[in-house]
C-alpha cells in the first residue's frame, strides 16, 4: 500500500470538519441564544427584587399613614389633655393598636420640653415646625430602640401643641411580621434615616435598632430604588433591592435574595442550554465519525482484496454488501471483472492443456509467421498469417499502436505486450492480447519471436463500462459532473480565438412539485424520459450532463454562434415542456435555459459556470419556460450597430440602389 502523503486527512478527519463546520453557524447563534437568556433571565430576577421592594414600601408606607391617620383620630376627639402634659390614659392608647406612651408637648411650656425624653422632644419639635405629622429616627434608650410619632394639635388653651407617641419599632411597623411567611425565600428590612434596623423579616427581636452593614452604599445612591451587592448583618453576601420611602425622608425598605440564589435563578438556565449545546455538538460530532466508519469499512475491504488480487494471492473472505448505493454498484463491479479475469484464467488453462492455445511465431530470417489455433480465434484462415496479411485485421485505429509496440520489442529486444482489436469471422471486433519474447541463439542473436494472442474481450467490456460508470450518471446514461467539467475545459481550450462553443444551464420547472405528488420513482422515470429529449435535441458532438438532481448542463461546439446555441436552447424549452405520460401520469412540467458563450479567453471553467448561471437566473426571472444569454446586452448592441451601419451604407447608394430595411 502507498503511504499517506504530507497534508492528506482521512475521512474520518474530513467528516469531523464537516461536522464542525456545519455546526459553526448552530454553535454561533445558540451561544448569542445563550446570551440573551441570559441576559433576560438575570433581567427577570433584578425585576422580581425591585417589584417586591416596591411591593413592600407600599404596604410599609401604607401602615404608617394607617398609624398617623388612627393616631389623628383618637387626638382630635380628646378635647380635655392633662394640663401638666401627662400621658394618655392607658386604654386610649391602646385604641392605637400600640403599645406606648402619649405625651401633650405644648408649644409656649418652654419650662416642660427639658423635661422630656429628647426624642419626644426633637419630633415634637419637627411637627411643629412642619405643622405635619412626622416619624422620629430611632434613638436608643436604656438599651432599646425607641422611636416617636408626632402629630400637631390645638392645645387645651387654643395655642399649638403636638402629641407624640413614643414606642418599640417593632410595635409600629408589623407589616414584616405578619407577612414573614411568604418572605421565607427572602431578606426584607426597614431602615430609619441613620441606617438602623426599624423592622426586619428575620430575627427582629435580635436586631432591630442596629447598623447595617453597608448603609454609605445606600447614601450613596442618588436615585430612589435600585440595586446593589452588600453583606447583611450576619456577615453573608446578598443582592439587596431598595427603594426610599417617600412620607418618612430617609428611611428605606431593603429586599435581599443570597448571592447564591440570586445567581442561580439566571445562571442555572444558561447553564442547561450550553450543556445542551454541548451535548448536540459531540452527538453530531459522534454520528459524523460513526458514518465515517460505515463508509470506511466497505472501501478497507475492497482495497484489501484488491491488494490480495494484484500481488497474486488468494483473497480471503468476499466483500460484504454495502447500504451505500454507490459501493454496492463499486463491489458489483469488482465481482464482475473478477469473475471475468477468474474465468479467463480459466479458459487460458483449458485451452493450454486441450492444446488449442493460438501461438505465434515469426522467424527472423525469412519473415515467415505461423500461427496455431489462428482460426479457431479468429474464424479466419491461417494462410493469412504466413504472409504477414493479418495485419490488415487489425482495428485501423490501434495500428499505430501495435507497429510501436512491436517495433519497440524488436529494437530493444525486450517482451512484447499490446491489445488490440482484431476483425472475426462474424464482422465483429474482438478485443485480443499478444505478448512475446524474442529467442536468442547461440550465436547470442535473435532466431525468432514466440508468443500467444488471447481472447480479452470480456475483460475489456467490463473495464469500458467501469470506465462509462465513472464518467456518467447511473440514473439517466449522461454524463456526469466529472465528464462535463473535462469537457468544458476541452472546448474552452478549442475556442481560444474564436466563438465556435456555448455552455448551456437548464433545469426542470415545478419537478419539485413531481416529486412531492406522485413520488421519487416516477421522478426518476421522468429525468429518464427528460434525458431522452435532450438527446435527441442535440448533437452527437455536444456533452450532456446531469449536474445533480433535475439540473443539466450541456457544451455545445458549434462555430455558428450564437445562433447555434439560441436554436438548441428554443429546442429544448419546446421539447421539455411538451406533456409526459409516466405511469399513466399525465406530468406537464416546464424548463429554463441560461447560455453563456465560449469566447475563447482561456477562462477558468467557474467564470463560464458562473456565467450560464447568472444567465439561468435571468431566464427564471423573466417568466421561466424561456432562454437568456449572459450576453445578452451586449448581443443585442452588436445587433443594433449592425442596423445602425446598414442604414449609413443605404444613405450613401443613389436612390435606384437603396434596399428597403
Amino acid at each position: 500500500m502507498q503511504a499517506r502523503q504530507v497534508g492528506q486527512r482521512g475521512l474520518n478527519g474530513h467528516l469531523f470538519a464537516l461536522a464542525l463546520v456545519c455546526l459553526l453557524p448552530v454553535v454561533a447563534i445558540s451561544g448569542l441564544a445563550v446570551w440573551h437568556a441570559g441576559h433576560a433571565y438575570k433581567k427577570t430576577a433584578v425585576a422580581r427584587l425591585n417589584d417586591t421592594a416596591r411591593t413592600l414600601a407600599g404596604a410599609i408606607e401604607g401602615e404608617l399613614q394607617g398609624r398617623i391617620a388612627t393616631f389623628a383620630a383618637l387626638a382630635s376627639s380628646w378635647e380635655h389633655a392633662p394640663a401638666d402634659s401627662s400621658p394618655m390614659p392607658a386604654d386610649v392608647a391602646a385604641r392605637i393598636g400600640i403599645g406606648g406612651d402619649v405625651a401633650l408637648v405644648e408649644e409656649e411650656r418652654a419650662d416642660y420640653l427639658p423635661a422630656v425624653a429628647p426624642t419626644v422632644a426633637g419630633a415634637a419639635l419637627a411637627a411643629l415646625q412642619s405643622q405635619a405629622p412626622v416619624i422620629s429616627n430611632i434613638v436608643i434608650k436604656e438599651n432599646k430602640p425607641v422611636l416617636s410619632l408626632a402629630l400637631p394639635v390645638a392645645g387645651p388653651n387654643g395655642d399649638r401643641a403636638a402629641f407624640v407617641l413614643s414606642t418599640s419599632p417593632t410595635e409600629l411597623v408589623q407589616t414584616l411580621q405578619r407577612g414573614e411567611r411568604s418572605l421565607t425565600d427572602i431578606l426584607v428590612a426597614v431602615t430609619d434615616g441613620n441606617g438602623r434596623i426599624v423592622a426586619r423579616s428575620r430575627n427582629p427581636e435580635k436586631y432591630v435598632g442596629e447598623l447595617v452593614p453597608d448603609w454609605p452604599k445606600v447614601q450613596a445612591k442618588s436615585t430612589d430604588s435600585g440595586l446593589f451587592e452588600a453583606k447583611t448583618i450576619e456577615g453573608f453576601p446578598i443582592v439587596l433591592s431598595y427603594h426610599k420611602l417617600q412620607g418618612t425622608p430617609g428611611w428605606v425598605v431593603v429586599v435581599g435574595e443570597p448571592v447564591g440564589v440570586f445567581t442561580a435563578r439566571w445562571r442555572d438556565p444558561i447553564m442547561g442550554l450550553l450543556l445542551g449545546a454541548t451535548v448536540a455538538i459531540c452527538l453530531a460530532l459522534a454520528i459524523a465519525v460513526w458514518l465515517g466508519r460505515r463508509i470506511l469499512q466497505p472501501v478497507q475491504a475492497l482495497v484489501a482484496h484488491s491488494n490480495a488480487i494484484a500481488e497474486g494471492s488468494q483473497p480471503g473472505n468476499p466483500v460484504p454488501p454495502s447500504s451505500i448505493r454507490e459501493f454496492e454498484i463499486l463491489r458489483l463491479s469488482f465481482e464482475r471483472a473478477e469473475k471475468a479475469l477468474r474465468n479467463e484464467k480459466h479458459r487460458y488453462r483449458v485451452i493450454a492443456e486441450a492444446g488449442a492455445i493460438v501461438l505465434w511465431r515469426r522467424s527472423m530470417a525469412d519473415g515467415v509467421g505461423s500461427a496455431t489455433g489462428w482460426e479457431q480465434l479468429t474464424g479466419r484462415p491461417a494462410s493469412e498469417v504466413v504472409g504477414q496479411d493479418w495485419v490488415d485485421a487489425i482495428h485501423p485505429e490501434d495500428r499505430p499502436v501495435t507497429s510501436a509496440a512491436w517495433g519497440k520489442a524488436m529494437a530493444e529486444t525486450m517482451p512484447l505486450d499490446v491489445e488490440f482489436r482484431l476483425k472475426v469471422q462474424d464482422d465483429r471486433w474482438l478485443w485480443v492480447r499478444s505478448q512475446g519474447s524474442p529467442v536468442i541463439g547461440d550465436d547470442g542473436n535473435v532466431s525468432e519471436w514466440v508468443g500467444v494472442i488471447e481472447d480479452i474481450d470480456a475483460r475489456k467490456r467490463d473495464e469500458a463500462r467501469i470506465a462509462h460508470m465513472a464518467h456518467h450518471d447511473g440514473l439517466t446514461g449522461l454524463g456526469n459532473r466529472t465528464l462535463f467539467r473535462q469537457r468544458l475545459k476541452a472546448a474552452a481550450e478549442q475556442a481560444a480565438g474564436t466563438m465556435q462553443g456555448a455552455l448551456l444551464c437548464l433545469d426542470l420547472d415545478r419537478f419539485k412539485q413531481v416529486n412531492d405528488t406522485l413520488g421519487h420513482p416516477v421522478g426518476d422515470a421522468l429525468l429518464c424520459v427528460v434525458a431522452d429529449r435532450l438527446r435527441n435535441c442535440t448533437d452527437a458532438a455536444d456533452c450532456v450532463a446531469r449536474i445533480g438532481g433535475d439540473e443539466f448542463s450541456i457544451v455545445q461546439m458549434d462555430a455558428n454562434q450564437p445562433e447555434a446555441a439560441a436554436a438548441l436552447g428554443t429546442r429544448l424549452v419546446e421539447a421539455l415542456c411538451e406533456p409526459y405520460d409516466i405511469d399513466g401520469h399525465e406530468i406537464v412540467i416546464g424548463a429554463s435555459v441560461g447560455i453563456t458563450l465560449l469566447d475563447g479567453e482561456r477562462k477558468d471553467i467557474r467564470t463560464y459556470l458562473k456565467r450560464a448561471d447568472q444567465a439561468l437566473y435571468r431566464a427564471k426571472d423573466l417568466g421561466r419556460g424561456r432562454i437568456a444569454f449572459f450576453e445578452q446586452d451586449e448581443l443585442l448592441a452588436q445587433m443594433s450597430r449592425l442596423v445602425e451601419r446598414d442604414k449609413a451604407t443605404q444613405a450613401l447608394l443613389p436612390d435606384s440602389a437603396r434596399v428597403s430595411s
